[in-house]
């Protein structure tokens, strides 16, 4: 009976554990895509987009609430949903291909000649 209730324990710690890396892995997800909507909102704005930073995107977006960029609403929904997809659709992406590549099957099957050994093993000489 001790020792399930341990085994229960450790299961609820492995699924914590599971729980929080998933979390991290989403908030740097969100980062990266706030970080590449700047990056690319910059570079829509013909201004160097290494000096985007993370919070550039966001700066841009209060100003365009507050109407200090009342024309450039387009841009910052482009960039914000190009930023979304590059962040979270590219890593999906290369887990599929992955994904999908380790089960393919040869185009053209596996077909080869026979050694010695084996038509001889098959009886056939």
């Amino acid at each position: 009976m001790e020792q399930t209730m341990q085994n229960r324990g450790w299961h609820h710690v492995y699924r914590a554990a599971k729980t929080l890396a998933a979390l991290v892995v989403l908030g740097a997800a969100l980062l990266a895509a706030l970080w590449l909507a700047s990056f690319f909102l910059y570079a829509s704005l013909r201004i160097n987009p290494l000096h985007a930073g993370i919070w550039g995107w966001l700066d841009a977006a209060r100003a365009w609430r507050d109407g200090g960029l009342s024309k450039e609403g387009r841009r910052l929904a482009g960039s914000a949903i190009f930023g979304l997809l590059v962040a979270f659709g590219g890593p999906a992406l290369g887990l599929c291909a992955l994904w999908s590549r380790s089960a393919h099957r040869r185009l053209y099957g596996s077909a080869r000649f026979a050694s010695d050994a084996e038509i001889r093993a098959a009886g056939l000489l």
